[in-house]
């Protein structure tokens, strides 16, 4: 989730690319409004955004789905840096402009992180089965 449409774009697609299903959101409320209707394993957010910005949507979504990884992302590292964002319950944190290797690193490990849960393959059980994930 960003509030740029180009960084949603681009990281859309790279992720579309590799298989994931991904639904994008382009502020913090449309992304609790679109994880109450839908699981999803990892969210990956802007700290900076309008309204509920990405430090709200990682204390909320945790309180309602701990199990849920979560990357944070910002162009303002000065203001928000890596131990702010690890401190609060990130999995992942990078900071504006990125590489997609870079992301895609940073991605994995926090994509894999959330897998390794206690309760993520019970809740996942008919999706363990046919290899499909969510984002």
């Amino acid at each position: 989730m960003d509030d740029d449409p180009t960084i949603l774009e681009m990281l859309s697609a790279f992720l579309e690319g590799k298989g994931y299903s991904v639904a994008s959101c382009a502020s913090g409320q449309e992304a609790l409004e679109a994880l109450e209707a839908e699981p999803v394993d990892l969210v990956i957010s802007d700290i900076e955004m309008a309204g509920v910005n990405g430090f709200e949507l990682l204390r909320q979504t945790r309180a309602r789905e701990p199990q849920i990884g979560i990357i944070l992302m910002t162009a303002y590292e000065e203001s928000h840096p890596l131990s702010a964002a690890l401190r609060a319950g990130a999995d992942g944190y990078i900071s504006k402009p990125f590489s997609l290797r870079k992301f895609s690193l940073i991605f994995e490990q926090a994509y894999w992180n959330a897998l390794s849960r206690d309760d993520w393959w019970t809740r996942h059980d008919d999706g363990a089965r046919d290899g499909t994930h969510d984002l």
